[in-house]
């Protein structure tokens, strides 16, 4: 058997009529059982895809989570050009996601995407192994960096973050591919992909911790140009078994670009403005599906829902789109593309609700380590960060577990992200009551005598959030994404995590200049036991609180999309 033809995305051979009406049942029966066998996402499979993202992610941030300190300490950087450098490189890298998708979907399809996408970061690995071990790339001790040697340096790591992080959310979607969940009742493929999405949370974690303690230890102990040659090693080793492994997974060709097809929905509403929508939605024009000669399936149709109604408008059928020109799909569409938008349209305030979640969840990687080095402590502040990591890990494992061997039912995806709203409220609220708790100590003693350990229950407490809302997003976002844009669906993660980060920083540099107006001590002196951390605290409880509110009612409100069978 070739290769083409051991690939998972060839589904089930469309049969003659003849031979079809000529087969047994027991013959029906044996081909109905190889389908379900060649679709079945396999546990080899899974195990090397995770593999994989493993290596990927724990390359990634071997180069991010070090960057500020080989900015300072090797190129000799002025701080505040550090800190921009490292924002605009990060701010780079989770948009890269969008673009990938975008390319995955219109052109490349997901495979090839992430295979020249993680090609790309191994190229740009290499320039940063290379410029961190040559002395001429380097500069001497307490010299800035030349233009040239900055050029090398600066062109390897973006193209680290063009090359990964384009490929980042498309890796998370083929894999999800993989699982052939598409009929109604194949309920052990749905509870597989369920499970992949928490694996990838807790694989994903475990190789932030890699990252954060031993590549960085490396890194900053022993070598750069080691630190960052074990980096460009992961990402390599990555590429090539991707490209040895393909047969072993199901390949589907690019489904389009999702942006043509709404953007011919709103066209084509355009200029039908005055017309009435018809009462019976079945008076709306709908084909039969296209069949996709590469997958032998039938793309996906939606069913007609009553919300967003004037948007029907485009699939409202005229004597004027009785005309077979070519411009017809600009001026009447079928029910399926309408409902993609209204899909879209449905899912963006549960985005933005994810988006301004982070303002709490970020925290744990700032105001919470703040808080930490006013702890009377010998254990770096930020290394409670990796208790977080580990918690999280350890809530996906305990949770799956508990699934198989409890017989629990898994939460759906939106009661996960509801989970992971409440907690993070939680999390903050017993971070301002320690913060009170410390600065009274401060207060009444001139200095703080609390333990580092009083943090550990809001890391703990925000971990389970994080895994919670992180698990569920990706997992709804991929569900209810139209057809097209599953591949998209994915990047709304990342995108939710650099909103959620650019508001509270926002947020903080606005409650900072509010509170110290008038020549006021403010709620962010220098000295943070002059200042109100709780009072910050208590803000961000309170706009997660009406933020979680808001969720719960989109929530409840919200209509799931329905493909016809």
């Amino acid at each position: 058997m070739d290769a083409e033809d051991h690939r998972g995305s060839l589904r089930t051979p469309i049969l003659a009529a003849d031979d079809e009406a000529s087969g047994s049942n027991r013959g029906s029966e044996d081909r109905d059982l190889e389908a379900r066998k060649a679709t079945h996402c396999s546990a080899k499979t899974l195990r090397v895809i995770l593999s994989l993202q493993f290596l990927e992610v724990t390359a990634f941030y071997g180069v991010y989570l070090s960057l500020i300190v080989y900015l300072q300490d090797v190129l000799h950087g002025d701080s505040a050009p550090n800190v921009a450098a490292v924002n605009t490189w990060a701010g780079v890298s989770y948009l890269m996601p969008v673009l990938g998708t975008v390319v995955a979907d219109s052109y490349w399809g997901k495979y090839k995407t992430v295979l020249i996408g993680l090609s790309v970061s191994v190229a740009g690995m290499a320039m940063v192994t290379t410029s961190a071990t040559l002395p001429s790339l380097r500069p001497p001790p307490f010299a800035p960096a030349t233009i040239g040697q900055e050029v090398v340096f600066f062109s390897g790591i973006y193209l680290c973050a063009v090359g990964i992080g384009a490929s980042k959310a498309v890796f998370i979607s083929f894999a999800a591919e993989q699982f052939d969940d598409d009929d109604a009742e194949n309920v052990l493929e749905r509870d597989a992909k369920a499970s992949y999405f928490s694996l990838y949370y807790a694989v994903a974690n475990v190789a932030m911790l890699t990252a954060g303690t031993l590549l960085v230890w490396v890194e900053d102990k022993v070598s750069w140009g080691l630190g960052y040659g074990v980096c460009a090693s992961f990402a390599m080793v990555a590429v090539v078994a991707l490209a040895t492994t393909a047969p072993m997974y199901r390949i589907l060709p690019p489904v389009g670009s999702p942006s043509k097809g709404l953007l011919q929905v709103l066209v084509a509403f355009s200029h039908k403005l005055n017309l009435t929508v018809p009462d019976d939605a079945t008076e709306l024009y709908q084909d039969d599906g296209v069949k996709n000669p590469l997958v032998h399936t039938v793309c996906e149709r939606l069913q007609h829902t009553d919300h967003f109604r004037f948007l029907d408008k485009a699939a409202t059928v005229t004597d004027e789109d009785m005309d077979q020109d070519g411009s017809r799909p600009w001026r009447l569409c079928t029910v399926t593309q309408v409902e993609e938008l209204k899909t879209l349209l449905r899912l963006i305030p549960i985005w933005l609700t994810s988006a301004v979640y982070f303002i709490a969840n970020t925290q744990a990687q700032t105001t919470f380590v703040q808080q930490g080095t006013k702890t009377d402590s010998q254990i770096p502040a930020a290394s409670l960060t990796s208790v977080q990591t580990v918690c999280g890990a350890a809530c996906v494992m305990l949770y799956n577990r508990a699934v198989v061997m409890l017989a629990w039912r898994r939460l759906t995806p939106l009661q996960l992200m509801g989970l992971g709203h409440a907690t993070a409220a939680v999390s903050v609220a017993v971070a301002a009551c320690t913060e009170a708790r410390r600065l009274r100590m401060a207060w009444d003693h001139g200095e703080s005598h609390m333990g580092i350990g009083w943090l550990l229950p809001q890391y703990i407490v925000m971990a389970v959030s994080d895994v919670a809302l992180s698990v569920g997003q990706l997992e709804f976002f991929y569900n209810q994404s139209p057809e097209t844009m599953r591949g998209a669906s994915t990047a709304f993660y990342f995108m939710s995590v650099s909103l959620g980060n650019l508001i509270n920083s926002q947020l903080v540099t606005l409650v900072a200049s509010a509170t110290a107006a008038g020549g006021r001590t403010g709620w962010f002196p220098p000295e943070l036991n002059d200042g109100h951390l709780d009072y910050y605290f208590v803000l961000v409880v309170l706009i997660t609180v009406v933020n979680f509110a808001i969720f719960v009612a989109l929530a409840r409100n919200y209509t799931p999309k329905r493909a016809i069978i």
